[in-house]
């Protein structure tokens, strides 16, 4: 049976930050009062403690070098074009992302991974965005290039700088 990673990621995510928040949220009251201090040490104690259901994907994921396993390379792209946040997700997209750009890519995942870098230029400024672009020297074709010139010629926006550069990546290291 074929894990539906899309719910899966996204439930985790849920999950994730609640705990979070509720270390958040405990850490306003943790110097008023004692009781205070131990809601603290408990939402910690569940934050440090929680095993989440992606765990063993993104433990596979990491240790690996590059993907060959078909259901491994599922769970990451899905994870990309999720995007989930939660505390450290930037730093987990960068790992995957690196993994990712070292496997070997059949088109329809090259052809997935050009929709996400496309929703990277759109609303996703964030840590990891450098590698997008990395990515992007891999997976680019004429398609991605011209949607990404289509992009910067649409003015002076903060997705217009991301698509150039994008857009500079590609064209720098890549023979499109």
């Amino acid at each position: 049976m074929k894990t539906d990673f899309r719910d899966l990621i996204e439930l985790a995510t849920a999950e994730l930050v609640e705990v979070y928040e509720r270390v958040n949220r405990a850490l306003l009251n943790r110097n008023r009062d004692p009781q205070g201090r131990e809601e603290w040490e408990r939402a910690c104690a569940a934050f440090h403690s929680k095993i989440s259901p992606i765990d063993p994907y993104l433990q596979r994921a990491c240790e690996s070098e590059r993907y060959a396993d078909k259901e491994l390379v599922e769970f990451v792209v899905c994870f990309l074009e999720v995007d989930p946040h939660f505390f450290r997700s930037g730093y987990l997209k960068q790992i995957l992302i690196t993994r990712l750009k070292r496997s070997e890519l059949g088109e329809p995942v090259r052809r997935r991974l050009r929709g996400v870098l496309i929703d990277a230029v759109n609303r996703r400024g964030g840590r990891e965005f450098r590698y997008y672009c990395r990515l992007a020297i891999q997976v680019a074709d004429d398609g991605l290039a011209a949607q990404l010139k289509q992009l910067v010629g649409q003015g002076d926006s903060a997705r217009a700088s991301r698509a150039g550069m994008m857009l500079g990546h590609i064209t720098q290291h890549s023979p499109i």
